[in-house]
């Protein structure tokens, strides 16, 4: 199915980048493994074992994003019955006003349903003010995932177009949109989600070019599109449209994770149904304001991508395509990103304080030479491979800033039930957030205690041990 795509595939130029990095990887990664220091050899296979998952994400990456998918909207079909569903249990009304209006003006004829988790009267006010359906719920069993099945066995339709309380959706999004379901296959459509609020968390300025670059542009710019490329693409939880029968034929939206969406994408796909990215902005939300909504909402991801694998099996169960379990393998396993980062961070801290060395004594010389051309094509290969969406520097900041969360999340796997936490959006997000940082603060100050370590020692007034850092790169000091 996926050959039937059109797509665009890596130009020429950057497939050389490609191929180099490739060859300095052949280069440095087995010679890495040759020099591993047995006086340390517990650290240093730790930090090798580092450098291959990341040359092993890598490698997936390289595969879900050389060709990515090209989209254009079919015309809607008539006669389609389209139910739009608003889920919201705390977000303030002024936000479901907009979002809620934004609903009812679309094209194409449907109706709007807003959903109460909050059981709360002024949202029942405001569906009877604006003119649109409401339901609610006696309680609040399997969270989000509970609230649509119980809309599921309400509302009449044929499709359903699902948007959470903040996005606020364009006229054309139904337009541009349900032509695809003229091919019956097709269980859903993903577009991007994109955000109004332009000083949030997660936006970079740059006043300069004048551009603003999102941690997420990577995902819905590139990403989604090599997943749509292999079929793979997944249900993101709000600007999307499903075919009612197909959720039907799994038993409605997925339950017993965090991540309704990763779960009810992957059920999906095994039944043998298609999805569809289509990569037009058609909404637009609110992003997390502040690091502490914005981690908050990341370890939920993590720990809904855990309990999906632990559930599904990913790589063992039946139904999907090679290339759609790479795909949700290189989904779930991106958050033991924050386990790789965390060895990278303290490594300099143990080298420089303790004395514990990764390789064994070979010289400054040989290191750099297969060190410096492996990395500096890493780097160089990922912003090709990502189509100027990567931003190597941006992308570091933010590993930063959450790899403890990330750390934190894959901790999913192993716990039962998780409770699931809509991300704050309101004002008051803004403070109380400086605890999200200690790891950061941690890791900052162990590595500026460290540095003095490693001056002391190269002045030449450090007993530093034999093959300490200093002295295996610079020679006796």
């Amino acid at each position: 199915m996926s050959q039937q795509i059109p797509y665009e595939s890596l130009g020429k130029g950057k497939a050389v980048v490609v191929f180099i990095f490739l060859l300095a990887a052949v280069w440095y990664l087995p010679w890495r493994a040759g020099v591993l220091n047995e006086d340390h050899l517990a650290f240093s296979v730790v930090l090798y074992g580092a450098e291959l998952f990341s040359f092993f994400t890598v490698m997936l990456h390289l595969f879900m994003t050389w060709r990515l998918a090209v989209r254009k909207a079919p015309p809607p079909p008539p006669g389609l019955r389209v139910a739009v569903l608003v889920p919201t249990i705390n977000e303030p009304v002024d936000m479901l006003r907009q979002t809620l209006l934004g609903a009812i003006r679309m094209d194409y004829p449907h109706q709007t349903w807003l959903l109460d988790d909050g059981r709360r009267p002024q949202m029942r006010h405001l569906a009877r003010e604006i003119g649109c359906n409401y339901l609610t719920r006696a309680d609040n069993a399997d969270a989000k995932a509970g609230s649509l099945n119980n809309a599921l066995r309400q509302v009449e339709a044929d499709v359903l177009a699902i948007f959470d309380a903040d996005h606020i959706p364009a006229k054309e999004f139904l337009t541009h949109t349900l032509g695809y379901f003229s091919d019956e296959n097709v269980a859903f459509v993903q577009t991007p989600q994109d955000f109004y609020n332009l000083d949030s968390y997660q936006h970079i300025k740059n006043l300069h070019s004048r551009s603003i670059w999102s941690e997420q542009s990577l995902f819905f710019r590139v990403i989604q599109r090599g997943k749509d490329y292999w079929n793979a693409a997944f249900f993101c939880g709000s600007c999307a449209v499903i075919r009612r029968t197909a959720l039907d034929s799994i038993g409605g939206f997925a339950t017993g994770t965090v991540t309704e969406d990763l779960h009810t994408s992957l059920r999906l796909h095994k039944k043998g149904y298609t999805s569809v990215y289509h990569p037009e902005s058609l909404a637009y939300g609110l992003a997390p304001l502040a690091i502490g909504p914005y981690l908050r909402q990341r370890i939920r991801w993590g720990q809904g991508a855990m309990q999906v694998w632990r559930k599904e099996g990913i790589l063992f169960t039946r139904g999907l395509t090679i290339p759609q379990k790479i795909n949700y393998l290189a989904s779930a396993i991106t958050y033991f990103d924050g386990w790789q980062k965390g060895i990278f961070y303290i490594a300099p801290v143990l080298v420089l304080v303790l004395g514990w060395l990764p390789i064994v004594d070979i010289g400054s010389a040989v290191f750099l030479w297969h060190f410096i051309p492996y990395y500096v094509f890493t780097f160089w290969a990922f912003e090709e491979i990502n189509r100027g969406y990567g931003r190597v520097l941006q992308t570091e900041q933010f590993n930063m800033a959450r790899f403890w969360a990330l750390m934190v999340s894959t901790l999913g796997w192993f716990r039962g039930k998780i409770t699931f936490l809509v991300t704050p959006k309101h004002a008051h997000a803004l403070h109380g957030d400086s605890h999200y940082m200690a790891p950061q603060y941690s890791i900052l100050g162990m590595n500026a205690v460290a540095i003095p370590f490693g001056v002391w020692g190269l002045s030449g007034y450090g007993a530093l041990p034999k093959g300490h850092w200093w002295r295996m790169y610079c020679g006796p000091a």
